[in-house]
This record gives structure tokens, sequence and C-alpha cells, in this order.
């Protein structure tokens, strides 16, 4: 799914946003795309959501706990 965002950016991080797609060879979406993804996050899945592993984890300890 793509979603289409308006932002407002001032002159000057317009300026380095577009310095930094031309350098890497992308245009404006993909440059913003690639700082995103790029960021640190604190958690890295989305809030509400639950990672393989996890679901993982608690099948193994609904198991065990059967037993």
């Amino acid at each position: 799914m793509v979603a289409r965002v308006n932002i407002s950016l001032s002159a000057d991080t317009l300026d380095r946003l577009e310095q930094d797609a031309l350098e890497n060879h992308l245009n404006r979406s993909s440059a913003i795309s690639r700082l995103v993804w790029d960021a640190k996050v604190k958690y890295s899945q989305v809030k509400g959501q639950i990672s393989m592993d996890e679901l993982a984890k608690d099948s193994t300890r609904k198991r065990a706990s059967r037993t």
C-alpha cells in the first residue's frame, strides 16, 4: 500500500533533501523513505503488532503449560 502524504518543509530543509536525493540518485519521495528507514527507532515493530518470534515463543509457552 502506498499513501500520499503532504508535508511542509522550510526552504533550507528542502534544499538539503534535494541535495541528498541528487547525491544518492533518488527522487524526493525515495530520499524521504530512505531517511525514514535508516533512522533508529526505539521499537522496531508497529505498536500493537506482534513479531513472528514473539508469536512462536507464546505458542511454545502455551504448549509447555498444558503438560
